[in-house]
């Protein structure tokens, strides 16, 4: 089975020390801290909202090795099935004038 995470590998989490990341409105974040091989990767789930914001936030810490990037695209890809995303758009803000409309029904 295909996964929308097969792009991660150990090299990817030399790229940035944090790295934020979605796939539609479904959002996550990578935090690495020590080395390849040595280090940790603390990934966060959470709603379509800024990071700082969120309130519906799971998170899972793996070891930076071969092992541990597989265990995260799994972890990924379970929250993906369980969360769900809806491809992005940008709110146009419409819906104060919608309610207007309908009002005056």
């Amino acid at each position: 089975m295909e996964s929308k995470f097969d792009f991660l590998n150990l090299q990817f989490f030399t790229k940035a020390e944090v790295y934020p990341g979605s796939i539609g409105t479904f959002r996550y974040r990578f935090q690495r801290t020590g080395w390849m091989n040595d280090g940790t990767i603390q990934v966060w789930v959470y709603e379509n909202i800024s990071f700082e914001l969120a309130q519906d936030v799971e998170t899972e810490t793996f070891p930076w090795t071969e092992e541990g990037v597989t265990a995260i695209k799994a972890w990924l890809d379970e929250k993906l099935a369980q969360r769900g995303s809806q491809p992005y758009r940008i709110w146009a803000g419409n819906h104060v004038r919608d309610k207007q409309e309908g009002e005056a029904q």
